[in-house]
């Protein structure tokens, strides 16, 4: 028995094994941000996306002058974790150091921020059956309801209808886009002789509103409205790494 005490001791003891250090950050911290970038994206190819993973490529991608891809990058790490602080701190950098112009967030945006991208529909969905449910039940058997049935319909429904306010800032979150080209400028009328209104910067985030003939109507920061073509835009929402705009489409 003693020895078994002396053996389990050694164990607690024992140092753990250090932590092989991720092979991003490596690169990252050796001012190889192009080989960064390719061992986060591997990552998030082979293991999926996280809130860490896009927040470091945001990262590195600024540090390369990709200002679309980076700001990409950011709001989708801020879809899955809206606390992420790497990616809060890469906006607040881009928007005070970088120049970029990004719409401040509604109250409903900002309701919708306690939680992550699809956890208020969750809530939502599962409130309103709970509730349906609870009516339900008691009616098909014939019975009235008990006091925690009454009690579990009227917790679902608050619940749902707090969730409320979340969806409708979800929703508004997901017509955020981010200008991706470099030399854009806002069109008047959504045709490629529309007269230039205004120029947006690469990075620049906009709120989009309907689609038309492969143009989009958004509004910028500052209240300018007008539209871009659709290639010239992209919508953090869905995750995923951004789209290689660099890379040209096969014939």
């Amino acid at each position: 028995m003693r020895t078994l005490w002396l053996l389990l001791a050694g164990l607690i003891a024992a140092p753990l094994p250090a932590a092989e250090p991720d092979a991003g950050q490596a690169a990252y911290v050796a001012g190889d941000y192009v080989g960064a970038i390719e061992r986060w994206q591997a990552q998030v190819v082979a293991e999926g996306a996280t809130a860490g993973r896009l927040a470091a490529l945001g990262n590195a991608e600024w540090k390369l002058g990709r200002k679309g891809r980076a700001m990409v990058c950011w709001e989708r790490a801020l879809l899955l974790d809206p606390r992420n602080a790497v990616a809060t701190a890469g906006i607040r950098h881009a928007q005070s150091a970088g120049g970029v112009e990004r719409p401040a967030l509604t109250w409903a945006e900002d309701y919708a921020g306690f939680l992550g991208a699809n956890a208020w529909l969750v809530i939502a969905t599962a409130a309103f059956w709970v509730a349906l449910l609870g009516l339900l039940i008691p009616r098909l058997r014939r019975r009235a309801p008990s006091e925690w049935q009454e009690k579990m319909v009227v917790a679902a429904a608050t619940v749902f209808l707090l969730s409320l306010p979340g969806l409708w800032g979800g929703h508004l979150h997901a017509r955020r886009a981010v200008i991706r080209q470099t030399e854009v400028s806002l069109r008047l009328t959504p045709t490629a002789r529309g007269e230039a209104i205004v120029g947006i910067a690469e990075g620049d985030v906009v709120r989009t509103d309907r689609p038309f003939n492969g143009y989009v109507r958004v509004t910028t920061a500052d209240g300018k409205s007008g539209w871009l073509q659709t290639r010239e835009i992209e919508s953090p929402w869905g995750g995923g790494l951004p789209a290689n705009l660099d890379t040209p489409k096969a014939p």
